[in-house]
C-alpha cells in the first residue's frame, strides 16, 4: 500500500509547523508505540518504519506495557532527528551522509552531523586540531600574548620524523613557542617512565631515542610535529629527576610553564606512559545503519546527552585518568589553550571558545561560565572578583584538587603550588593587597577557611571506588589544614558568616625555594583566642534502616555529648581515630572551639566549631580531629536544637590556645 501523503502519526518527519520556524529551530512530535505500530501495519509509512527500526537497534523486546508509552521526536530542518524513549532511558539520533549531494526523498529533518573519528591518530583529528589552533591564534585576543614568551629552562626539540630524533635543549633565556604536556605517569610497575637524570642529562642533550620513548611521550612528540611546532616541555625530561634543588626550582615555575605555553596537550584518556594518547574514541564507534527507501539512515546514541563541561576538570563517577591526578589540575587551569585527547573525542578549550569533535559543545565561553577557570588565569581581561567570589573560587579549586590523588603523599602542597602562585596574583589585582599563603589557606579569610570537612557517605557513594580517605603517610601540614588529610574535602557555602576567632599568630615555613610548596615539619602553629568548651565525649551510632547518608562516614554517625548537649560532627579520620579504642581514649577529653556563627533573619543562629583533642607537650596545644556538621544535615529529635551561646557554648570561656 502506498504511503499516505501526510502520515497522521509522524507527519513524515515534516510537521506543518516547521514551515513557520527558522531553519534549525526544533519542534516536537509525540505518539505512542501502539500508534506507531498501527501506522506501519495500516499505511506502510516509511518514516514510521524508520523510527521503529531505529529504536529496535537498541531495544530488542517490547512488552504490553510499552504500547501505551510515548515516543518523543525532536525535528528541525537541516538537523539530525532526535528520538527519545524515556521509559528505558534511550536517546538516539538519526542522520544522513550526503557527501555534498542531496539524497533523493530523504527528509530534510534527517540532516548530516559531525562524525567523530574512530581513533584520534586519524588525519581528520590532526586537521581539526590545526584548525582550532589557527583560529585561536588569528582571532582570539584573550588568548594572545603581546610578546613572544621565554622558553622554560629546558625544552625538547622534537626533531623531524625519520630524520632527527628529539633532543633536550637548554633555552638560556631564549624566547619561542612551545607545547606543554599534561599527562599521567602511571604506576611504575606497569608504565615505563623515561627520565632525565644526572646520568642521562648529557646523553639527552644529544639525542632522546624516539623508539625508546614510552607511547605517551612518543604521541606528544608526534602531535607537536603534526601541528608544526618545534619545542615540547615534558616534566620527566625537562626537570632533572633525583636532583632535589633542580626539582624544587623548576616545579615552582609550573605556573609560568603552563600559562606561557603556546598550547597544552592533555592526555586525558591515558592512565600511564605506556598507554599512549592517540587512541580509540568511544564517540567514533561506527553508527548503526537502517534502510530507508533507496537510501541509508545512520543511527547513534545522542552524543549531546553525554557532554558535560564540568567533567572536563572534575572527577565524576567514571572519570578520565587525568582527572584523578593531582598535578594535572593546575596544568589545566593555567593553560590558555588546551587540546584534550579524551576517551570520547577530541576537545578544545581556550579563553574564548570551546570546541569538540562532534560539535555539540562548540560554543563561545560566556562571562558567567562556571565550568571555565579563565578568570583565574586571565583576571586582567575578565575582571576582578569580589572577596566572596575570591573565597568561593579558591574553595572550588581545593575541592577539585583534593578529589585527585598523588603518587607521593609529600607532593600535596607542591602539586598546588602553581595555582597558589597564580591565585596570589588574582587576589593582588582584586584587593590591591598582598595576602599570606598558609598551607593551602589564605590569611585574609583564615577563620572561615578552617571549616573544611571530609566527605560524608552521601558524597562518597557517588564517587569511583579508587578514592581513599585517610591520613597521609608522612607529615605535610598542620592538623587545621585540609592538606592534613587524604581524600576529597568539602566547603559548605556559608552566607552571612561572622567570625568569632581572633587570630593571634600563624606562620608556615617553606622547606624549599618555593614559597607555595612544602613546609617545614611541625611548622604552622595557629594561635587563636576564642570561646572554648572542654570535657566532651564521643558516641558512635551505626546507620539504621531508612537513614540517609548525610552525616555518616563509613556507615557510622559521630556525635559529641556532655550532659544534655549533643551535636553531630564529621571526624577527619573517624575510621582510625574514632574506633572503639579511640572513642574510649577521648572520653571526657574533647574540646570545641567556636569559629564563627551564621545568623539569618527568621532562621535563628547556628554555630560552627572545630573539634580538638590535646596535643603533646604544651598544656594549651591542641590537634584538630573534626568539625561541626551543618544543622540541616543532621538534626534529629534527640539532638540539642539550640546551638546559640546559651546552648552548646553556654559555659564557654575565652581562651588562647594553639592548634598544631
Amino acid at each position: 500500500m502506498a504511503t499516505c501523503a501526510t502520515c497522521t502519526t509522524c507527519s513524515n518527519l515534516r510537521p506543518p509547523i516547521l514551515s513557520t520556524l527558522p531553519v534549525g529551530k526544533w519542534t516536537g512530535l509525540f505518539f505512542t508505540v501502539s500508534d506507531l505500530k498501527s501506522s506501519i501495519a495500516t499505511t506502510s509509512c516509511a518514516e514510521c518504519r524508520l523510527i521503529w527500526d531505529a529504536l529496535s537497534c537498541y531495544k530488542i523486546t517490547w512488552d504490553e506495557k510499552d504500547l501505551t508509552q510515548y515516543i518523543e521526536l525532536k525535528v528541525a530542518v537541516g538537523k539530525q532527528c532526535q528520538v527519545f524513549w524515556r521509559r528505558d532511558g534511550m536517546y538516539v539520533e538519526l542522520f544522513s551522509r550526503r557527501d555534498g549531494d542531496s539524497v533523493s526523498e530523504m527528509p530534510d529533518t534527517i540532516g548530516t552531523v559531525k562524525e567523530v573519528a574512530k581513533e584520534s591518530s586519524s588525519d581528520s583529528c590532526f586537521e581539526l586540531a590545526s584548525t582550532w589552533l589557527k583560529t585561536c591564534v588569528d582571532s582570539h585576543p584573550a588568548c594572545r600574548s603581546e610578546t613572544l614568551q621565554a622558553l622554560p629552562t629546558r625544552v625538547i626539540d622534537v626533531g623531524v620524523a625519520g630524520t632527527r630524533d628529539p633532543f633536550l635543549v637548554e633555552s638560556q633565556g631564549q624566547s619561542g613557542k612551545y607545547v606543554a604536556l599534561s599527562y599521567c605517569w602511571g604506576d611504575p610497575r606497569f608504565h615505563n617512565v623515561l627520565k632525565t637524570t644526572a646520568d642521562t642529562y648529557k646523553k639527552h642533550l644529544e639525542r632522546i631515542d624516539f623508539s625508546a620513548m614510552p607511547r605517551t611521550l612518543q604521541d606528544a612528540v608526534t602531535i607537536t610535529r603534526r601541528l608544526g611546532l618545534q619545542y615540547l616541555w615534558i616534566d620527566a625530561l625537562c626537570i632533572i629527576q633525583g636532583d632535589a634543588d633542580d626539582w624544587a626550582r623548576e616545579s615552582s615555575k609550573m605556573c609560568d610553564v603552563y600559562s606561557n605555553a603556546h598550547l597544552t596537550i592533555a592526555g586525558d584518556n591515558s592512565p600511564g606512559n605506556s598507554h599512549g594518547i592517540l587512541n580509540k574514541q568511544s564517540f567514533g564507534v561506527p553508527p548503526k545503519e537502517v534502510k530507508y527507501k533507496d537510501s541509508t539512515v545512520y543511527i547513534r546514541k545522542q552524543l549531546g546527552r553525554e557532554h558535560d563541561n564540568f567533567s572536563m576538570i572534575g572527577r565524576g563517577p567514571v572519570p578520565e585518568p587525568i582527572n584523578c591526578r593531582g598535578w594535572c589540575l593546575q596544568e589545566a587551569v593555567l593553560s590558555n589553550r588546551l587540546l584534550r585527547y579524551t576517551s570520547k573525542e577530541l576537545f578544545w578549550e581556550c579563553n574564548e571558545w570551546r570546541n569538540c569533535e562532534c560539535g555539540h559543545s562548540s560554543e563561545p565561553i560566556e562571562e558567567d561560565d562556571e565550568a571555565s577557570s579563565r578568570s583565574v588565569r586571565k583576571p586582567e581581561i575578565f575582571g576582578t572578583l569580589s572577596p566572596p567570589e575570591l573565597r568561593q573560587s579558591w574553595n572550588d579549586i581545593i575541592m577539585k584538587f583534593t578529589e585527585r590523588q598523588l603518587g607521593y603523599d609529600e607532593d600535596k602542597l607542591p602539586a598546588l603550588s602553581g595555582l597558589a602562585n597564580q591565585f596570589a596574583k588574582v587576589q593582588g589585582l582584586a584587593t590591591e593587597e598582598k595576602d599570606e599563603y598558609l598551607a593551602g589557606h589564605w590569611r585574609s579569610n583564615l577563620a572561615i577557611s578552617l571549616l573544611w570537612n571530609v566527605e560524608d557517605d552521601r558524597s562518597r557513594d557517588m564517587r569511583d571506588k579508587e578514592i581513599v580517605y585517610r591520613r597521609p603517610k608522612v607529615w605535610r601540614a598542620p592538623s587545621w589544614s585540609w592538606a592534613a588529610v587524604e581524600g576529597p574535602v568539602t566547603y559548605i557555602p556559608l552566607r552571612h558568616f561572622r567570625s568569632c576567632l581572633e587570630i593571634m599568630q600563624v606562620t608556615t615555613v617553606p622547606s624549599t625555594l618555593d614559597p607555595y610548596g612544602k613546609i617545614e615539619e611541625d611548622s604552622g602553629k595557629l594561635v587563636v583566642r576564642g570561646r572554648v568548651v572542654h570535657g566532651f565525649s564521643v558516641k558512635v551510632e551505626e546507620m539504621q534502616e531508612g537513614d540517609t547518608y548525610e552525616g555518616y562516614i563509613a556507615g557510622k554517625r559521630y556525635a559529641l555529648w556532655r550532659g544534655e548537649h549533643t551535636r553531630t560532627i564529621l571526624p577527619d579520620d573517624g575510621v582510625n581515630e574514632m574506633n572503639i579504642a579511640g572513642v574510649e581514649k577521648l572520653s571526657g577529653k574533647v574540646t570545641c572551639l567556636l569559629v564563627g556563627v551564621v545568623e539569618l533573619p527568621g532562621a535563628g543562629r547556628e554555630d560552627f566549631f572545630l573539634v580538638l583533642k590535646k596535643g603533646t607537650g604544651d598544656l594549651n596545644m591542641y590537634v584538630r580531629i573534626g568539625v561541626s556538621l551543618r544543622r540541616y544535615l543532621h538534626h534529629r529529635a534527640n539532638e540539642s536544637n539550640d546551638d546559640s551561646v546559651d546552648g552548646l557554648f553556654r559555659s564557654a570561656v575565652e581562651e588562647e590556645i594553639t592548634i598544631c
